[in-house]
């Protein structure tokens, strides 16, 4: 089982925007095969701060996750409300 987290800055004044993008484009990820968890999180003290879990089956579902067109979508239409980097981190289950 693999896990990845990751938090995303709006831009000042976008935080809202970004919610729904994220709102529209996440329950596409749930459909994906070998995706156990897919759920988005925004700071109660910082609105602009999102953090994403995901959880998938194994190495093939991510890669199926990375690479369906929803995905690629999602990334494109957040991109003007984004500051910075993602911070991303896979774990995978001991």
């Amino acid at each position: 089982m693999i896990v990845i987290t990751a938090t995303m800055r709006a831009k000042e004044g976008n935080g809202d925007d970004l919610a729904k993008v994220i709102q529209d484009f996440a329950p596409k990820f749930l459909k994906d095969p070998g995706c156990i968890d897919y759920s988005v999180h925004r700071r109660s003290d910082n609105r602009n701060i999102f953090f994403f879990y995901e959880k998938y089956e194994d190495n093939e579902a991510l890669t199926f996750h990375s690479t369906a067109p929803h995905f690629k979508d999602m990334f494109r239409a957040m991109k003007p409300f984004l500051e910075g980097q993602a911070d991303i981190a896979m774990f995978e289950k001991i």
